[in-house]
């Protein structure tokens, strides 16, 4: 089969997406599967696109306002590629138009991945734009996709709170095997939030907790790390100096090695967050073998079974016990926390297993294959 990602950036400041599209096609280019890439430009496309090396790639002009990612050559482009199968990540922008598009030309099938944007918390933002895009396409791009690929069972209750029919599968996303840095610092005493810096991922609960924490722990301290949006890093700061917290540090967006090298020697991950489908940064942590204190707003449970972290429900004061349960451990006992985490990622979340997880999807979606225990049926595809 020949199959086509389509999404909205490709460049690093798309995080998790972007992340998920280029080891996904890695993987599969990995097994001979024909896999290419089509997106849209971006100022930074030119500087990263040597990280899309071997991987057939496509990036179009937008036209108009970037929030909607109108590229009128897409459609073109898809039919020029002749996919069997578009795997269609992320909503609310054209490029699932042009999806739309294709299908209802070829009468060939597509599968869509919202990424979490089906929650709750992500629906909250940028409603008058959601409500045209609705309208407009999105509701119809639902009704005719043949699968909704879900991160996580409650991703599917996400699908069916709103109202979605369709097929779903539930696949994780995948990681890759990342070893510690040579000459990396060992795990300190940092608790680390890597990530956009948006009002979304509840960073204010993580430095309220840390109000609660940082007098009884005076050797440790808190970074909050990454890419600032809509001025949510100066209302944090105003944050830090209203609680009086002294031994908080904001830093910029990291990429590479120097993000790897800082999640390497961080002592705890903390993750606040009001909701997220995913959380590709606890991925990587457990792989680098540090433990995580993660809210419930993340489909993250494993952690407790695991024994590599603790689940807690939303809110700074848990946020802050959580926190507490770890810190007040050996650092040998973090480490041991910390190497369980790290045997369950590649034992369960793998790319060669999401890889053949979703294969296993395509081909049902095109009639060449069984329905894979992955697939939750309800009722057809009426939205």
């Amino acid at each position: 089969m020949k199959i086509v990602h389509v999404t909205s950036s490709l460049v690093r400041k798309s995080a998790g997406v972007r992340e998920v599209v280029l080891g996904l096609s890695r993987a599969q280019r990995a097994i001979g599967l024909d896999v290419a890439v089509l997106g849209l430009d971006h100022p930074d496309w030119k500087d990263e696109l040597s990280e899309w090396d071997g991987i057939p790639t496509k990036v179009l002009p937008v036209r108009g306002p970037s929030r909607f990612g109108y590229a009128p050559k897409m459609v073109d482009a898809l039919y020029d590629m002749q996919p069997d199968i578009v795997h269609l990540h992320g909503l609310w922008m054209h490029p699932g138009r042009s999806v739309l598009q294709w299908h209802r030309t070829t009468g060939k099938p597509y599968v869509v991945s919202p990424h979490g944007m089906l929650s709750d918390v992500a629906l909250t933002y940028g409603r008058p734009k959601k409500k045209i895009v609705s309208w407009w396409f999105q509701n119809t791009v639902f009704r005719h996709a043949a699968v909704l690929h879900a991160t996580s069972d409650a991703e599917v209750s996400e699908f069916r709170a709103y109202g979605l029919q369709a097929p779903a599968c539930v696949v994780p996303n995948g990681i890759n095997e990342i070893a510690r840095p040579i000459g990396a610092a060992e795990p300190g005493r940092t608790i680390l939030s890597l990530g956009r810096v948006h009002r979304k991922k509840a960073l204010d609960q993580l430095i309220l907790a840390w109000q609660k924490l940082e007098p009884g722990f005076p050797d440790w301290s808190l970074q909050i790390v990454g890419p600032d949006e809509k001025g949510e890093t100066a209302r944090l700061s105003a944050l830090v100096e209203e609680t009086g917290v002294a031994r908080v540090a904001f830093r910029g967006p990291v990429y590479g090695d120097e993000k790897v090298s800082i999640m390497a020697s961080a002592g705890i991950f903390a993750l606040p967050t009001r909701s997220e489908n995913f959380a590709l940064t606890v991925a990587e942590s457990l792989m680098l073998g540090v433990p995580v204190v993660s809210s419930k707003g993340a489909p993250w449970s494993g952690l407790e079974s695991e024994g590599c972290g603790v689940w807690v429900p939303f809110g700074a004061d848990d946020m802050a016990e959580g926190l507490r349960k770890l810190m007040l451990l050996s650092d040998e006992e973090r480490q041991s926390m910390g190497s369980r985490g790290r045997e369950w990622m590649l034992r369960d979340f793998s790319w060669p297993a999401v890889r053949t997880a979703l294969t296993e999807v395509y081909a049902w979606a095109l009639g060449t294959g069984p329905a894979p225990s992955t697939i939750d049926i309800l009722g057809g595809t009426d939205a």
